[in-house]
């Protein structure tokens, strides 16, 4: 058992023992006698106190806390003793305290087993004790995690050298030659080299094992070779900046010069030289201290080295300021200290202000709106926002959930503020316990955040609807007023769309509820039942709420109401202002709603929007054609007839490439047969039919009834070229059902022909020749196909499960209702509107210019080519394929 005593070296302790600290004491008082008489001998003395302090740290290891006398005698050893190169007869004499320092030693810095340097000439792949050697991350001497410090100790090089390495890959990715192209496959990518270090520090970061207990880094470097023992630092004295070229000449042994040329040559070549420059200049330490000095140009730290140097320099004189530019910007920043605190100082109050601001007024609509959520406050304290946003949080969302939601935004806005009295105290506000109690406050809100999120969102997994339909009383009146009503604060506004029916109908309004659910079958229950919505008809004035209410407890689920109205042509519409409120620019057909307080007296056109009564002649004669012979932007527009279907040819000449798109009226012919004349035409004995096929200048009524039936209405010369046949399960109308012919329009009658057909269920349609047709009624559990070409057109209003839809040769369709699924196919300069039907999938082929617009609420799959352009509406998940000028653009509801 020895006495331990503790002794401060350069502020650092160290434990030795007590025969170990008389050497010591000893030792240290010849050094200080020794130095006396130099100038400056207190920052000798100190200096060589450091290196001591050095070489006892080298010595110390989890396992070894305590400094011995083989731990001082090794230390003399190699630092010398004064004896060894003063040659005074006192210090010959001097008692023989060092007995033993002159026998062979394991060499200070390594572990005292006797362990001998690496061999020269390349890494030694072992260690000095025979031990492989092994990768790691020195946790002792680390800055960050160690790695550089391990790869250092590895490969026996500064960890400096290591640490700028990585330091220059990092900062100067884009002065570097990428690495390439890397991987293959999908995962084929393009790294740099500020990449690859980032990602190799990370992986060695994970992999390297740790060690605590590595020798110095100086100590691992090889005993042999240009770079044994050098340190890397700036030397002020040799320098003419900041040290650095002359540093760097220094620790690599070579002529400045060619250093400073390689700095100027890079800074004018891309610039790579200054920013290295600079990074080192912050970077890399100054050789202040004498020992600091011999470490950078690699002399031995040793009493001899040290007394040398300091004659050599004695000698030579005191160096004069030498590096007048890294002098005047050193100088400057010391001067410019102040001022700079004086600016931090402020920017710091000001920065805390605004924090305590901001955080206290966070934390005060967060205490409101929570109230008001809870029911802690009334509610009308806060504005919730829209009525949805109130429904949501009022009423469906669990208590847990919204307390976690305070958590997780409250917590954030309490550090905000903590750290703002932070920032003007100048100190902590909250102690560590706090700190954590706090962090895991917000966790735990994050948590259930995420719990309620994930829970609450299921609820809208899945959309369905619900469609009812109701034919109002008949109205013989010319007028019809409309009129919409406010009421108590409404959930949702409803969306309005227009349809026109035969001028003797009545008035029919459609309702499609539609809501979100955890299932079909759940979305269409809650479609059903939680929408309270009101309309009524007095006389001639038909009134409708102007949004949806939720019925009471019912959840919100994203419930919306569309609704259809089917108006009479040739009847004199009064819009009154609440009622104008509820349409868009769309539903006139001037492309503009009118901003007017007062009633709007207007007619239905056969495209289903208002046109003005009693405007100005311009604009009138505008909303007459609906803009179709507008042709301002400079388009030029080439109009034909096709059997009284209009068609427009309108050639755009903007761009590099001219676009062609083909514009044909939708189906609107007069559906009174006195219209056509006297003469009527029936298929006898019709039977059972369920498939319609139409050719030639014929306009085709098709109502969905009870009975079969077939009668033709026109001029009676016509009607005696009009064959009215049954092919088995299909009713053929026309003189043959042959393709319609563009050049052989003489050879059809020039008078129109109206053919009404009644039946059950329609399960197909064809269309051929300029033939229009108007089919509504139709609610059935059958798929429909629909097929025109040639120029015709139709007008469907149904409701059926799979709706097939082929056109070709500039034909038009305009479709409403509702269908599980729409498969449409256009060729040749098509045209498709079908925003007027809901459709859960829809799958849409367009080719050779042909146009389509759609409504799509889950699936929508397009494949579109040769300058084919397609609107949808709804938010459904899209896959598609567009190719040679073709388009796809989502539209305003």
């Amino acid at each position: 058992m020895k006495k331990n005593i503790s002794i401060n070296l350069q502020g650092i302790i160290f434990h030795v023992e007590d025969d170990g600290y008389e050497v010591l004491s000893r030792y240290l008082q010849e050094v200080k006698a020794h130095f006396a008489s130099y100038q400056g001998h207190e920052e000798i003395v100190a200096d060589i106190e450091g290196r001591i302090a050095e070489l006892f740290a080298a010595r110390i290891s989890p396992a070894k806390q305590v400094i011995t006398l083989a731990d001082v005698q090794e230390m003399t050893a190699k630092m010398g003793r004064v004896s060894d190169f003063n040659t005074s007869p006192d210090e010959d004499e001097e008692e023989p305290a060092y007995a033993g320092t002159g026998q062979q030693s394991a060499g200070f810095g390594r572990p005292a087993s006797g362990r001998t340097p690496p061999p020269a000439g390349g890494f030694a792949t072992h260690d000095a004790d025979g031990q492989p050697r092994r990768l790691y991350r020195d946790l002792a001497h680390r800055k960050i995690a160690g790695v550089c410090a391990g790869l250092a100790q590895y490969f026996m090089v500064n960890p400096l050298v290591v640490r700028l390495v990585f330091l220059a890959a990092l900062l100067l990715p884009n002065l570097f030659i990428n690495v390439g192209h890397w991987g293959f496959g999908d995962w084929r990518g393009h790294f740099g080299l500020g990449q690859v270090a980032f990602w190799s520090y990370v992986v060695l970061w994970i992999a390297l094992p740790k060690r605590y207990d590595a020798p110095e880094p100086i100590d691992t470097l090889s005993n042999s070779g240009p770079l044994a023992g050098r340190k890397f630092y700036r030397d002020t004295d040799a320098g003419k900046v900041g040290g650095v070229s002359a540093g760097l000449a220094a620790y690599f042994n070579v002529d400045v010069t060619l250093i400073r040329v390689l700095f100027l040559a890079t800074t004018l070549v891309g610039g790579t030289g200054f920013v290295v420059y600079i990074i080192l200049w912050i970077v890399v330490p100054e050789a202040r201290t004498v020992s600091e000095k011999m470490q950078m140009r690699g002399d031995a730290v040793t009493l001899s080295g040290i007394d040398s140097n300091l004659r050599s320099n004695a000698t030579d004189g005191p160096a004069g300021p030498n590096r007048p530019v890294g002098t005047f910007f050193e100088n400057a920043a010391r001067e410019a200290r102040p001022a700079l605190g004086f600016v931090g100082g402020a920017l710091r109050v000001v920065v805390g202000a605004s924090l305590l601001l901001l955080a206290g007024f966070l934390l005060i609509w967060l205490a409101l709106s929570f109230g008001v959520i809870l029911g802690l406050l009334p509610h009308d304290t806060m504005d919730l926002g829209e009525p949805g946003t109130k429904y949501l949080l009022l009423h469906d969302v669990p208590t847990w959930g919204i307390v976690s939601a305070f958590l997780a935004l409250g917590v954030p806005s309490l550090a905000l503020l903590l750290l703002g009295l932070r920032l003007l105290l100048r100190r902590s506000v909250l102690n560590q316990t706090g700190s954590l109690l706090l962090l895991g406050l917000w966790l735990a809100g994050l948590a259930g955040t995420a719990a309620a999120t994930a829970q609450y969102a299921r609820n809208y997994q899945t959309h369905a609807s619900y469609t009812t339909t109701q034919e109002l009383d008949y109205i013989p009146s010319p007028g019809l007023v409309l009129d919409a009503r406010d009421h108590s604060e409404y959930l949702r506004q409803v969306r309005l769309r227009l349809a026109p029916a035969d001028s003797n109908a009545a008035v029919r309004v459609e309702q499609e509820f539609s809501a979100r659910g955890r299932s079909q079958s759940a979305a269409r229950l809650t479609a059903q039942n939680s929408i309270s919505y009101n309309y009524s008809q007095q006389d001639s004035t038909l009134t409708f709420d102007r949004g949806i209410e939720l019925k009471e407890n019912m959840p919100f689920r994203n419930q919306q109401l569309t609704l259809t109205l089917h108006l009479p042509l040739g009847k004199v519409y009064t819009l009154t202002p609440a009622f104008l409120e509820l349409l868009d620019d769309d539903d006139f057909t001037d492309r503009h709603r009118p901003d007017t307080d007062e009633p709007y007296r207007a007619r239905l056109t056969r495209q289903g929007r208002f046109t003005c009564l009693g405007c100005s002649s311009s604009s009138d004669a505008s909303s007459n054609d609906e803009g179709d012979d507008e042709n301002s932007d400079g388009d030029e527009v080439v109009k034909f007839d096709v059997n009284g279907n209009r068609m427009r040819v309108r050639v755009n000449t903007d761009g590099d490439q001219p676009r062609v798109s083909v514009e044909t009226d939708a189906a609107s012919f007069n559906t009174e047969p006195g219209h056509y004349g006297s003469e009527r035409k029936t298929l006898s004995d019709p039977g059972e039919f369920s498939e319609i096929e139409a050719g030639g200048a014929l306009h085709v009524v098709v109502r969905a009834g009870n009975e079969y039936k077939v009668e033709a209405a026109g001029r009676p010369a016509d009607l005696r070229e009009l064959r009215l046949r049954r092919d088995g399960n299909r009713v053929i109308l026309g003189q043959s059902s042959g393709d319609f012919d563009l050049f052989s329009l003489g050879s059809h009658s020039s008078h129109e022909i109206l053919v009404t057909v009644t039946l059950p269920r329609l399960r197909e349609l064809i269309l051929n020749g300029a033939c229009q047709a108007d089919v509504s009624g139709f609610t059935q559990s059958e798929d429909l196909h629909l097929e025109a070409r040639g120029a015709s057109a139709v007008r469907l209003a149904a409701e059926v499960p799979t709706l097939t839809l082929e056109l070709r040769g500039a034909s038009r369709a305009d479709l409403t209702g509702h269908a599980q699924r729409l498969d449409l196919e256009g060729h040749g300069a098509s045209q498709v509107e079908a925003l007027g039907l809901s459709a859960n999938q829809v799958k849409a082929n367009l080719h050779e210019a042909s146009q389509a617009s759609v409504r799509a609420t889950e699936t929508l799959d397009v494949d579109l080519s040769s300058g084919s352009q397609m609107k949808y509406a709804g938010d459904p998940r899209i896959e598609q394929n567009l190719s040679s000028g073709s388009s796809l653009e989502q539209v305003r509801d």
